[in-house]
């Protein structure tokens, strides 16, 4: 079956998609992205995306081509294009072609449309380990192109046997390589909200949790862990992903809490009514 995406300007094949090798995303890494998914064919808060990748290129004196209705109008042509059951979409937006190797005058944009892939029931049911590495993004309010840590930590990750890396600093929980983090003391959900880039699906999260829990959007200090009854980490394709231990220390009695399995089922509502 024929891929397509979106190139400056134009649907085409995925196969012919090609951008300069003097492009200063590949050159300088300079550049920005959003990344979402669809639920029953369509796209999730695609509006609060491009409303963030729009503060992403702002924050890099990169303007986004186009209006918003513009680009919503082709990520909705594309997945009708690539028919897919359920799909994520990156919107990725560069410093385009350079003379110089710093120097820019017209952005490239394309837009990637791939097949959603689901994590194993098992990740839900059982929940996941993290492990900590100190490092904290240079820009956390951007989505950047500049995933330079994550990538180079992925060996680690899989040698600890780790779902996902939570990034700290200074003694501070932060956020990890592709995911929010939240914990629960007793009926209050905590989530760091400083000093990391804030996720649309944390922000879902977060809206529906306050309905019945107080929710606390603060530091949280490494040593507040211990005192966790429950952690999930929440991201785009991943939804809420329970997680039941980090580094060598178990969270609560080492199972899915109460609470988390009670906000999975009603963000699952929540996805259902939302597309209905």
């Amino acid at each position: 079956m024929t891929k397509y995406c979106y190139l400056n300007g134009k649907i085409i094949p995925l196969n012919k998609a090609g951008i300069s090798l003097n492009d200063l995303g590949i050159l300088r890494g300079y550049g920005v992205f959003d990344f979402l998914r669809t639920y029953n064919g369509r796209p999730f808060f695609l509006k609060e995306h491009l409303r963030r990748l729009k503060s992403s290129a702002k924050i890099l004196n990169l303007k986004l081509p186009g209006a918003f209705k513009e680009l919503a109008a082709l990520v909705n042509e594309l997945l009708l294009k690539n028919k897919f059951k359920e799909s994520t979409v990156r919107i990725v937006l560069t410093g385009g072609r350079t003379n110089d190797g710093i120097t820019y005058r017209k952005p490239t944009l394309f837009i990637l449309v791939e097949k959603l892939r689901k994590l194993p029931p098992s990740v839900y049911q059982k929940g996941v380990k993290l492990i900590t590495y100190e490092y904290q993004r240079e820009i956390p309010k951007a989505k950047m192109l500049n995933y330079i840590t994550a990538a180079s930590l992925q060996n680690l990750r899989r040698r600890k046997k780790a779902f996902e890396i939570l990034y700290t600093s200074k003694g501070q929980i932060l956020e990890a390589t592709t995911s929010n983090f939240f914990i629960f003391k007793n009926n209050t959900l905590i989530t760091p909200k400083d000093k990391i880039l804030l996720g649309i699906t944390r922000d879902v999260v977060i809206k529906l949790a306050q309905s019945k829990f107080k929710v606390e959007e603060r530091d949280i200090p490494l040593r507040e862990l211990s005192r966790a009854a429950e952690a999930f980490i929440t991201a785009t394709s991943k939804e809420i992903v329970p997680v039941v231990k980090i580094d060598s220390k178990l969270i609560g009695n080492g199972k899915v809490g109460q609470n988390t399995k009670y906000l999975m089922n009603l963000f699952q509502d929540y996805t259902k009514k939302y597309l209905t």
